[in-house]
């Protein structure tokens, strides 16, 4: 695994050499490791998208166990659904 390439949205990864599968730590309900070693690798090369969608997950992952009101969360999923957007769009624009 590379040192940026932390898994999303999954609690069992395979092992590489054997293919025998691993349990993860999983952090905010999203972002898993398999040791300290590949979690201090990802927080020292952590770059901007990265970033963002810790930041994301920790607002998702803070909603669902209920600590924001109503109006906190309509704000933060605007606030999510923009920077989604603006990426998409900076994407599609870089693509051309």
């Amino acid at each position: 695994m590379s040192e940026n390439n932390i898994i999303n949205e999954t609690e069992v990864v395979k092992n590489e050499e054997t293919n025998v599968p691993e349990k993860a730590n999983v952090l905010l309900g999203a972002i898993s490791y398999v040791d300290q070693e590949e979690y201090e690798k990802f927080l020292e090369n952590i770059d901007i998208n990265q970033a963002i969608f810790v930041l994301m997950a920790g607002c998702n992952y803070a909603q669902s166990r209920g600590s924001y009101n109503l109006d906190e969360s309509e704000l933060i999923a605007k606030a999510i659904k923009t920077i989604k957007k603006s990426s998409k769009n900076t994407k599609e624009t870089s693509d051309q």
